[in-house]
């Protein structure tokens, strides 16, 4: 999981997740083992995910993490779908009068490390015949209390992940602008590593099952009504006529 990102995966000071890529987290469970309960959260930070992925320490990362060529190949993993549209773009002070990224010619930008953000920001100037000085900082806290602190006149990541912290970490320290441009295509989804294709399965028909209950109109409200339905397909999806649990490996 993410370290803490508001709407993806945030604990509170009980230690309790939620966020989007926490439910689908506990949906994978919920296949697994029948309890959405029986799984272990680790945050990471940017650069600490693909390791704890590759060295076996977890298992999946739903972590708002870009599906990318070199991710799915050379780091040896496979990309169960997408649960998240996204684009880069930037947050400045208010008070700093940008309205435009192409005005942050010759700026300080803090980024994290070992992102794609690192490399769609350097692409990004270089395109537009502008320069920028990075602050590259790895934890989230202390990059959002570098650019807080005026040592970065921007800072740039996912725009979901811009409008996270000026609503979380950056309440009550100024107000705050994100910029109107989107610098890249972000698809965010589950990563699971080379090797298990059974549990490539699992992770991915999980997934779309969650999008499809979505579109089937079916909510834990109303599941175990949907259970009397006549539609086959509905049958089909909530295992009243059983066949599916069966072709992932699980009841």
């Amino acid at each position: 999981m993410n370290t803490g990102l508001a709407g993806f995966s945030f604990a509170d000071s009980q230690g309790k997740w939620t966020g989007l890529d926490v439910d689908l987290c506990k949906a994978i469970a919920a296949a697994l083992f029948g309890d959405a309960e029986k799984v272990k959260f680790t945050p990471t930070t940017a650069q600490q995910r693909f390791v704890a992925l590759q060295s076996g320490e977890v298992d999946v990362i739903t972590r708002n993490a870009t599906q990318t060529l070199m991710r799915d190949t050379a780091l040896g993993f496979n990309i169960a779908g997408v649960n998240f549209y996204d684009g880069q773009g930037f947050i400045v002070p208010t008070k700093s009068g940008i309205k435009s990224a192409k005005e942050l010619n010759g700026a300080t930008i803090c980024v994290q490390p070992g992102t794609t953000t690192e490399l769609n920001l350097a692409d990004y100037f270089r395109a537009n015949k502008m320069t920028f000085k990075p602050v590259l900082i790895e934890k989230l806290d202390e990059l959002l209390q570098a650019y807080a602190s005026g040592r970065c006149d921007s800072y740039t990541t996912d725009a979901s992940g811009l409008a996270a912290v000026r609503a979380g970490q950056l309440a009550g320290k100024g107000e705050h602008t994100i910029l109107p441009e989107r610098i890249s295509k972000e698809p965010l989804g589950p990563i699971v590593r080379h090797g298990d294709d059974q549990w490539l399965d699992l992770v991915k028909w999980v997934l779309i099952g969650m999008i499809e209950a979505e579109e089937y109109g079916i909510t834990s409200k109303n599941v175990d009504a949907m259970l009397k339905t006549d539609d086959p397909a509905i049958k089909r999806f909530l295992g009243v006529t059983p066949g599916y649990g069966k072709a992932v490996g699980v009841d």
